[in-house]
């Protein structure tokens, strides 16, 4: 029983300056308005087939719009951030790719405010097996 009155009693005048302290930290924290930044990052195609390949140029690089807390945001790294498309689905031919946030990998507590391009077209074509015809 003195165990328990010793840690919730003694010095309660401490206990509550700390809980009043942690609370106008966390007031002032969680009320700065989120800051936004534009970011270049790299587009990856993953898991496209073994027998398809790319023709023609397609962005490598994507602009991102993102949003979060100040401080966050200011130690973003570029390496941190980067859009994934998973080609396993891919087949021969003409495809557009829609970029959707949940192509986006990002550290927690920062969003995705707007994707530039929105679209990436892209042409998927079989890999030529074999020596080429004369």
């Amino acid at each position: 029983m003195n165990l328990l009155k010793r840690i919730f009693v003694d010095d309660g005048w401490l206990k509550l300056l700390s809980l009043a302290l942690a609370y106008a930290l966390w007031a002032i924290v969680t009320q700065a308005p989120p800051v936004e930044i534009g970011m270049s990052v790299p587009l990856e195609l993953r898991n496209l087939p073994r027998e398809l390949q790319v023709e023609g140029e397609i962005p490598t690089r994507i602009h991102l719009h993102l949003r979060g807390p100040e401080g966050r945001m200011r130690r973003l790294e570029p390496e941190e951030v980067g859009v994934a498309v998973d080609m396993s689905w891919a087949t021969p031919g003409n495809h557009t790719l829609r970029l959707e946030v949940s192509h986006v990998e990002l550290p927690p507590g920062i969003e995705v405010v707007r994707i530039v391009p929105e679209e990436v077209r892209l042409e998927l074509a079989l890999i030529p097996v074999g020596p080429a015809p004369r």
